[in-house]
């Protein structure tokens, strides 16, 4: 199997460091005027699709490259669910820079500061620089980190979206795990399920179980499983409410409100830590 679901729980057992003043964007041109579509930025590991926009973090260039294909396949599951939304790709971490999921060694100091650095500085230039209404996050940390929670909260406080993978089960993400940054009120946290012959999702040993869960989506694509790619439905489906509903409702609250109205109960009533809110559709009306 190829290691592109990986990422999901990709950066476990990173210390993120190195604070970031926020607001402090790196010199772009901002991209977004008062006409253009949704805007969603996809923190993730680049994409290897022609003409992508974007910015790659980790050395400060423009290459994309993904040689692992997990941001390629985010990419695209987003760019299927939300067809007119403008996505842009900021490259956090790669193959070199991160640890593959199920697997407990931690890399180097030196790596651990790079990707920290760079997923906190993309968090701020996805509102500063982007003007992101969505941030999709299809991945996990299994400890909290305060200089990326302050990022998240600049970022919620601006009113952006923010969706991120609920992670998989793994040897060091066990049942009853808290993962970040699906675990923090400001993030939509976001679940894998499988489906059965009729389409019906059902519970799966392979997705973590916890409270970070607020709803679920279907984890498979190309032959590839994970709640990585579970949030990017979710990352889509908002898109078009934010596309169709006015701006007073661009808020979390509204937009929590809206997944749960159009989740099906998949599991006992009312929440619960497998399916969250229930089970939202790849296409929502």
């Amino acid at each position: 199997m190829r290691r592109t679901c990986f990422y999901a729980n990709v950066l476990t057992a990173i210390l993120l460091t190195l604070p970031l003043t926020a607001g402090a964007a790196a010199e772009m041109e901002p991209s977004k005027a008062i006409s253009d579509p949704v805007t969603v930025c996809i923190l993730d590991s680049g994409c290897n699709l022609p003409d992508i926009q974007g910015r790659n973090y980790l050395d400060g260039t423009q290459d994309l490259t993904d040689p692992e294909g997990h941001g390629t396949y985010v990419y695209e599951l987003l760019k299927e669910t939300a067809p007119e939304a403008e996505l842009y790709m900021l490259k956090c971490f790669d193959s070199s820079t991160s640890l593959p999921q199920n697997t407990q060694k931690a890399g180097d100091a030196s790596e651990a500061t790079d990707i920290g650095t760079a997923i906190i500085q993309a968090v701020y230039d996805a509102v500063d620089v982007y003007d992101a209404d969505i941030i999709n996050m299809s991945w996990t940390l299994n400890q909290d980190n305060e200089e990326l929670h302050e990022a998240i909260c600049y970022a919620a406080k601006q009113n952006v979206l923010l969706v991120a993978a609920a992670g998989n089960l793994s040897l060091s993400t066990p049942l009853g795990s808290q993962v970040y940054p699906a675990s923090w009120e400001e993030v939509i946290g976001v679940s894998g399920v499988d489906l059965n012959a009729q389409g019906e999702p059902v519970s799966s040993l392979w997705y973590l179980q916890s409270d970070a869960v607020f709803v679920s989506a279907d984890g498979n694509y190309q032959g590839e499983k994970g709640s990585s790619f579970a949030a990017p439905r979710i990352s889509g489906i908002l898109a078009g409410y934010l596309d169709r509903t006015s701006e007073e409702k661009h808020t979390q609250s509204y937009a929590e409100e809206y997944l749960k109205s159009i989740a099906v109960d998949a599991g006992p009533s009312g929440y619960d830590t497998v399916f969250g809110w229930g089970y939202v559709k790849n296409t929502a009306g």
